[in-house]
This record gives structure tokens, sequence and C-alpha cells, in this order.
């Protein structure tokens, strides 16, 4: 654009738009037509290639360094295209490099607008007309076909409608004037009958074009003295050429010159006239006397042959006479403007043409419905119209609820599927589509987003807003917290980068990519799979994540879950089909940006041949790539899932398909530590309990200590469900403690109410404990060592390993105890090292010398707890060591870590359960492989890693050295003194080094 004029620079070359047959483009114009994706952005890509040459070659010219102001009006500059017509509906697609079956002049056009439709991979482009251009040689560009243009007519940009009028009217300008309003007139009274009951009053006064359109092409004509012949024309041919020969339509834009251009158009619209008057008198001749279901099959009769009548003569008018259909105008899009909809005949783009005016009038939505009605329930249906009409359908979806409303329309009100089709567009209606949380009132937001224990932190960023939520409904899970937090940082910059582009496109006149106002950002970030026992807080997670983001939350169960039918719905071709929980959970939502919680996915049924995999069918959902075009078998239009933010839970890894959890980022969720389910029931559980027993903070008063005591004599879970119920029990007591010690009818207790609870009072409440305490030995005895146990649930405990001698026999091991085949491996594998080594461990008294011929019983107690895994190798392995030397082990010290046959320590799980176990016990050394470090830093609290002394070994023969100290040396030094017992002890020693 030139700054000093303001007029717009055609380059000498621009990339060519072939528009569908039967649409055009005049100058002064505005039509949305819908591409490709590919090939749109082949087409602005060269458009803006264009224009950078453009910007070289002025540059060039000047032989100077562009200035600042210079700079800022080529970033300003518009992108221009060269939007040309096909010559008749044979033409298919033009390839590259190629002009046949396009016309010879075309319209220089301006890109205002870009918008993305992913759910059918599409773009729809909006462009201006700008001054017609005649094609010259193709030129070798990259696709799309870039022509040679030569402008005939410059005209000032932006277009100024508003122009000072001539200085006086000439006689064909004031005929083309009239001609246009006669054929106003008679469009906007003659249509097609569209219902079979009409009379010949009720057809003369239905429009053929929408009342909005007609009004606003009288409007233009009552002020067009206010714009030059010229643009008038063209406007007049861009409105009402749907009543004009194709031919002339084409020959009207190859006409340059003003004078002969208004003449044409006057005979164009003359001839248009008489096409009405005759299709008017054709549509009035037709009888209506006769019988309803007999005017119904005639009138569709006589339809049928005016229509093909009329397409053998002039396929325009036909093309004219299709029932409007139209969709409203995208929010911040161009409101001075009448929209209407001109399908095409072949398979090609979309088109919607605008007619720019000069009032401030905002233009009317095209209807859902065609203009006539049903005799029985035409209100029902007219209101279902209406609402669909309020709803952001995808232009899919807008298509079909069409193409179903006509259906509707023509049912009968006792129709069998005429209930199936009105559940079905009411469903339509329901879903959000493109609407987003933005887009919610405050009433429904607040319906449908969780409360939390944070309060009212919406007016805080999202960062320290989540960060407050989850403190606040959390306690601990500090690692969860970072993960959630860390993906809620890549999705703020996500929605920031977003914004910063649309306001750097809001000040340049690039195309809006943006697609309005909204700021909608489609992170493809990973499905965060939540992984723990039950009751440590998944779903409660799920839910502070919905309160930080402010967004609604729906959950989902998919526990039991056996038939794919579920997740994507029924078809509706069977009685009492329903969408599937995926879009039945969206409805709920109200919002296509929801956080969607699909709980217990671990419990999905394997499905079978009759009723599918719902595993498979969870695939697509979690796909970032594949859910923006989610298909419905109940819907059967895709659905954009891509703003979902799903977050999922389960138990256990193991039940889950290896393609379903590869589309998942798992997160572990621990179970609880006993301060934590203390710090939890005090913070959360115990307050929600007072207020749910009607009682007051100050009417039942627990100390930590007897909430440890209920955490620990009558729970024994990973999570705090159970503790929950213990503490609703004790709460309960003393709800009816005190109601009995109130003033009740003017008697009054002569017994004080007690509010505190005590340790001594849980027996009574509670019963007996569930669960004896895990305690330490307070003395050590040979042949005994203490494990580590993993019991599930999120909960450790220390393990009696107890090992003695029987009667001389064969040397064999008998193990007891209620154990596993792994378990039983591991004591076989410890009972074997130590005969290989018993020379060095002074067991034998030299190296020939046979192993003593005892037998030895490996009893681990609790017989009816099953025992499996091979953490107790190294625990058996000092058992046995200790049993043969008759040294006892120190009952405060615990052992765990699995061995190999050549004395390497290996790591074992659950160390955070194990340790906290043992704690508890009252134990005070703990002896764990080397390389489960890293998970003792990381989870263990400071204040258990500051009360326990940890060694770390990699060997039997350190683990040997921690567990027995000066022990095993005081021990061989006493079996074997001076020169062997040196010699014992290096051999023990070099073996430690291997």
């Amino acid at each position: 654009m030139d700054p000093s004029t303001g007029a717009v620079v055609i380059p000498h070359r621009l990339p060519i738009l072939a528009l569908p047959y039967q649409q055009i483009l005049h100058p002064g114009l505005v039509l949305s037509i819908s591409l490709p994706q590919t090939a749109c952005l082949g087409l602005l890509r060269t458009a803006l290639q264009v224009r950078k040459e453009l910007d070289a070659q002025e540059a060039r010219a000047s032989d100077k360094e562009p200035t600042t102001k210079q700079m800022q009006a080529n970033a300003q500059r518009p992108v221009l295209i060269l939007c040309v017509p096909k010559q008749s509906a044979d033409v298919g697609e033009i390839p590259a490099d190629s002009l046949d079956g396009l016309h010879t002049w075309g319209c220089v056009a301006r890109v205002l607008r870009l918008v993305n439709l992913p759910a059918n991979e599409e773009c729809r482009l909006q462009i201006s007309g700008l001054m017609r251009a005649e094609i010259g040689r193709p030129v070798p560009v990259a696709e799309p076909v870039a022509a040679n243009v030569t402008v005939v007519e410059l005209r000032a940009f932006p277009q100024d409608l508003t122009a000072a009028p001539p200085k006086e009217e000439t006689p064909g300008v004031r005929a083309m004037r009239e001609s246009a309003k006669r054929l106003v007139e008679l469009m906007g009274r003659a249509a097609i009958p569209t219902h079979a009951a009409m009379s010949n009053s009720v057809v003369a006064r239905v429009p053929l074009l929408p009342p909005p359109l007609l009004k606003r092409v009288s409007l233009l004509l009552r002020e067009s003295d206010q714009m030059s012949s010229g643009m008038l024309a063209d406007l007049l041919v861009g409105a009402l050429g749907g009543a004009c020969a194709w031919d002339e339509r084409l020959h009207h834009l190859a006409l340059v010159d003003i004078e002969p251009r208004v003449a044409y158009t006057t005979e164009m619209l003359d001839r248009g006239v008489v096409r009405m008057q005759t299709l008017r008198d054709m549509l009035l001749s037709i009888p209506y006397a006769l019988q309803d279901q007999q005017r119904l099959v005639l009138s569709r009769a006589q339809l049928e042959t005016i229509v093909a009548e009329l397409a053998r003569i002039n396929p325009g008018v036909v093309s004219s006479l299709r029932i409007f259909q139209g969709e409203p105008p995208r929010q911040g899009s161009d409101e001075r403007a009448v929209v209407r909809r001109m399908p095409s005949k072949e398979r090609g783009p979309q088109v919607t043409r605008r007619i720019v005016g000069h009032d401030d009038t905002p233009s009317s939505s095209p209807s859902m419905l065609d203009d006539d009605d049903d005799d029985d329930g035409a209100d029902e249906v007219a209101a279902l119209a209406a609402r669909l009409e309020q709803v952001p359908l995808t232009p899919e979806a807008r298509k079909t609820c069409q193409q179903e409303l006509r259906r509707l329309k023509r049912m009968p009100p006792q129709g069998m599927e005429r209930g199936m089709l009105i559940n079905y567009l009411e469903t339509m209606a329901d879903l959000p589509w493109e609407r987003v949380t933005a887009d919610l009132d405050a009433a429904t937001l607040a319906s449908l987003v969780p409360t939390s224990a944070a309060g009212d932190v919406h007016a805080e960023p999202l960062i320290p807003r989540a960060r407050k939520v989850l403190e606040a409904d959390h306690y601990g899970l500090d690692k969860i917290k970072k993960r959630i937090l860390e993906y809620l940082a890549v999705l703020d910059l996500k929605q920031v980068q977003a914004r910063e582009a649309a306001e750097a496109r809001a000040g340049s006149e690039a195309p809006d990519v943006g697609g309005g106002e909204r700021i909608t950002v489609q992170y493809k970030g990973p499905i965060l799979l939540l992984v723990g026992p039950p009751g440590t807080g998944k779903t409660s997670i799920a839910r502070s994540l919905a309160a930080a983001l402010q967004r609604p939350f729906v959950r989902l169960s998919l526990g039991g879950v056996r038939d794919e039918a579920e997740i994507r719905g029924h078809r509706r071709t069977y009685v009492g089909a329903l969408p599937g929980s995926i879009v039945g959970a969206l409805r709920r939502a109200k919002a296509s940006d929801c956080v969607m919680l699909l709980d217990e996915v671990d419990k999905l049924s394997s499905g079978n041949a009759l009723h599918g995999d719902p595993t498979a069918a969870l695939l697509e959902v979690l796909d970032p790539e594949q859910n923006h075009t989610f298909k419905d078998h109940y819907i059967n239009v895709p659905v954009d899932l891509s703003r979902v933010l799903f977050i999922a839970t389960a138990n256990t890894l193991d039940t889950i398909p290896e393609p379903l959890l590869d589309r998942t980022d798992v997160v572990a969720v621990p179970g609880y530590t006993h301060d934590e389910k203390v710090a939890i029931a005090r913070r959360h559980i115990l307050p929600k309990q007072i207020e749910a027993q009607g009682l007051q903070p100050a009417q039942v008063q627990i100390s930590d200590e007897v909430l440890l005591a209920i955490a620990t004599g009558y729970t024994r879970e990973a999570g705090v469900r159970t503790l929950e119920r213990r503490i609703s029990d004790v709460v309960r007591a003393k709800a009816v403690e005190y109601a009995e010690h109130r003033n009740l009818g003017g008697v009054t207790s002569t017994k004080a109410y007690d509010p505190v609870v005590r340790v001594s009072d849980l027996e009574h409440i509670l019963g007996h404990d569930t669960y004896e305490p895990e305690v330490a030995d307070a003395e050590g005895v040979p042949g005994v060592a203490t494990g580590l146990a993993y019991q599930g649930s999120g909960n450790g405990g220390i393990l009696h390993i107890e090992s003695a001698f029987m009667p001389p026999g064969n040397a064999q091991l008998k193990l007891t105890g209620s154990l596993g085949d792994v378990i039983r491996e591991s004591a076989e594998l410890a009972f074997s090292w130590v005969k290989a080594h018993a020379f060095a461990l002074g067991i034998t008294v030299d190296r020939a010398s046979e192993f003593p011929k005892n037998d030895v019983h490996l009893h681990i107690p609790s017989g009816a707890t099953p025992k499996d895994g091979p953490s107790a190798g190294v625990a058996m392995t000092c058992a046995l060591v200790s049993l043969y030397l008759r040294v006892p082990l120190d009952p405060r010290l615990a052992i765990t870590g699995e061995i190999t046959l050549r004395g390497h320590v290996t790591p074992v799980g659950g160390i955070k359960e194990k340790v906290l176990g043992a704690h508890r016990a009252g134990i005070r050394k703990v002896v764990l492989p080397t390389r489960n470090r890293k998970e003792y830093e990381q989870d263990l609290p400071k204040t258990v890693r500051d009360d326990l002394q940890v060694v770390f070994v990699g060997t039997i023969h350190e683990a040997l050295a921690a567990v027995f100290g000066m022990s095993l040396e005081a021990q061989i030094n006493t079996l074997y003194g001076g020169s062997e017992g040196r010699r014992r002890l290096q051999e023990l020693d070099w073996h430690s080094r291997l």
C-alpha cells in the first residue's frame, strides 16, 4: 500500500484462485470460500512471496535503506490473489501452469481473514474484490498457479462507497436503477411452493430471496447516488446475478469502461425481470384446490418439471431458486453485510457471498429451516431450528442438522421416527462444538467448576492459583503437584504465545488465522494417567486441576465397561440408541475445553467378538493426533476432542493394554505415611466429619496421638478412606454423648460433657485393635534376622526370618511360612552361597572339610499371610550366617535386598513403604542396596531420614560387614586364632572386593 496515497500497489503477477462454477467475484464484494488446507496454504505462501518480491524490487529501485515508516507500511501491505471464474460446469480441477477452462478476466482480491477448520481439514478464506484484471501468460512459480496480470482499472484502496456523488445522473444509470428495482420486487414475491396446502395468494407473498438481502439491495438502490455508477453496476450484478445467465455474468466481468458496463447491466436486469415474471406465472398456475395428498403429489411432479425446464434454459436461475441456507457470521466479523449461501453444482469449495453496504444495520442470520412449516408440530420444529441457530456448529454438523430438520418437517406428528429424530437434534444442540469456557455465563460456569478449599483465587495468575489450590486441597504428594504444575506451565505458555500472535496479527493487514477474538489453544500434551492405590486422592487431584483452570469438570467411570458402544455410542438404527459416554460427558460439560476424568481405566473389560473392545475405542480418544476428529456412532459427525484436558486414573498398570498405556504419561501416586494420614485427618477429615455429624469444632477435640492410634491400630491401607470411616465412628460416638448430656426438655444431665477423646476411649468406641503394631525384638537370637516387606496398599513393615538347626541329616533346607516360588528360590540361593563360602566365613575348619550335616529349618512367621518376592535374599543370608557362627544380630537392624549367586546385592521396590514400616516398628539401622539410594533420598521425609542410620551395600560381604561389624571378626579370631584367623579374614575381605 502506498503510504502517501493510500492506494493498493498491484504487482505484475499474482497467484490464481479458480472459483467454483457459478461463483464469481466482482469489485466491491466480499467472498468467503472453503478450501483444502494444503491448497489454501500454498496459495497464501505464493501470495506472500509475491509481496516479498515487490518489497525487494522497490528497495532496489530506490537504492536507499528503507526507513522505519516504509518498513511499517510494507508490513501492512495486503495479501493479494487473483480470483478467476470457470467457463462452464464441465471444467474440473485446474492443474498448475494451466489456464484451460478459466475465464480471461478475473478480479484482484485482498485476503481479509483465514480461519482454520481442523474438523474437516479445511480453511475458510475471506477475500474482498478490488479491481478487474486480465490474465496473461503463466509464469514458472511454485503451486498454485501464478499468472501475469494486466491491471486495467486502478482504484483507491480501501473502496470508498460513500464517495461524492456524480454531478448529474445519466439516463443509463437511471434505467439501470429502475430495472434493478423491478427485479427486486419480482424476486421478493416469487418462490417455489414448499407446502402442499399453500394457496395462490400465499405463493405470491413468499420471497425467492431472503428478506434481509432484498432489504439491503433496496436500501442500496435508494442511496446509490453516493457511489460511482461502475461500482453500482458491479454490486447489482453480484447481488441479483442468480437471475441472469452465466455467460452474461462472465461478459460483464470483462467490461472495463463504465458506460458499456452500465448499459449491459441494464440489459441483464431486464432479461432477469422477464425470467422472474415467467417463473412467477408458472408457479401461480398450479392448482391448489385438490385434496392434501393429491396436491402434494401434483405439486412435486410440477415442481420437477419446472426445475428441469429452468435447468435446460438457465442453470443460474435454478441455483438461485434453491432454498436459502447459511450460517450466522462469526464473532468479530464484518456485520455490515448480508450473507447468502450459493451452493455449487460441482463437488468443490462452498462459497458464501457478501454484499458490502454502507449502513450499520447488522446482517440477519439465515434460517435453519426452509420458508415453509408443517401444519402439525411446526412450533416444536421451529423452536428446535431456532435453538440450533444459536449453537456454534461445525460446517459438517450444520449440514447434517439441516438435512435432518428437513426430514423432520416432512414427517407426520405420529411418525415412529419423529421422536428419535427430535432426540438426535436435541443432542446436537446440547453439545458444545465450538463453545469454550469463556463463552459460558457466570452462573453456568459456577455450577460446573469444582470448588476448592483455597477459596476464590480466580483473579490470580494460573501457576500461583494452581499451586495454592493443590496445596489447600491435598497434603503431601509433592511429586504429583510438581508434575501437574509443569503441565499447566506449558499450557499457560502456549496461551501466551497464541495471544501474542493474535495481537501481532491484529496490528497488521495479514490474514487472521486465529479464528476470531477467542483464544483457544489446542495443546497436544500428554494424557496424564494417575496410578496408585485406592483412596490416595487421584480423583480429587483432577477436581483440583479443574478448579485451578476454572474449567468445567466431568467424571466418567469406566469400571466394568465391556461394550465398545458404551464409548462410541450406538448407531441410530437401533431402538433406544444413545450417544457414547464420551459425547455424553461432553454434553454435560457444556464446553469443549473441559477437564474430563476417565476413572478406573484399568477395570475396563477386554471385550469380545460380539461387543467389541472398549479399550480399543479409547485409543482414538486419548491420542492427541487423532481425537480432533472423534466420531461417535450416534452423532455420526466428527467431534473435536482436542481441547478436552483428559486425566485418567488406575489402581494398577497390569491390566491396561500396552497401546493404551503408550498414549499416556504415567504419574505414580504413592500411599500416605502415617504422619501424612494424621495431617490429612487434622486438616480435612476431622472438620468434615464434625460438620457432618452436627457438632461444632469445640465440641470434639482429638489429639494427634489419638489420630495416630486410629491410623495404626484400626486401618491398614494406602489411602485414607478407612481412616475417615473410623474417625466418623468416633465423632458419632461423641455426638451421642453430647446429645445425652445437653439440656433436653428442661432436664439437664448432672455429668459434664467432656469433648476430649483419649487413646483409652478408642477401645470402647471402636473395639479392640484390628491390627497389632509391629515391634522389633528386645534381644538378638542367633539365626534370627529382621527383613523388610511391602504389605500391599501402600503399607510396609518388618519381617522376622527365623532359622534353626535340625538333627544331623544331609544338610538340607526346609522352608515354611506360606512362601511363594520366588522367595523359596531366594532362600535356596542364600543357603548355596553360605555353603560355597563356608571356609571364608569360618564355618568349616579348612577348604577340604565337609559342610555341617545338620538340616536347617527356615521359617517366616504369619503363616496365613502369603509371602513372595526376592527382597529377603540378603536377610536370609545374614540369618544363616548368624546361625552357623552362633552370633546374634542386632534386633533393631533391618535388611532388604536381592542377592545373586556371585554375591551381588541388586535393588528392590517399595523402599519408601518398607523404611517407614521399619521406622514405626522401632528399627534404628537399615541396610539397603546401593542402587536404591535415589529412592531413599527422594521419597523419604527428612524427619525419618534423620532418625535412621542407613548403610548402602553392593555385595553380600559388604552387607555382612554392616550387619555383624566387629562381631564377625571377633568370632573368627576366637575360633581360629593367630595366622589362620588372619588368613580367613583376608580371604573374606578379598571376596568382598570381587
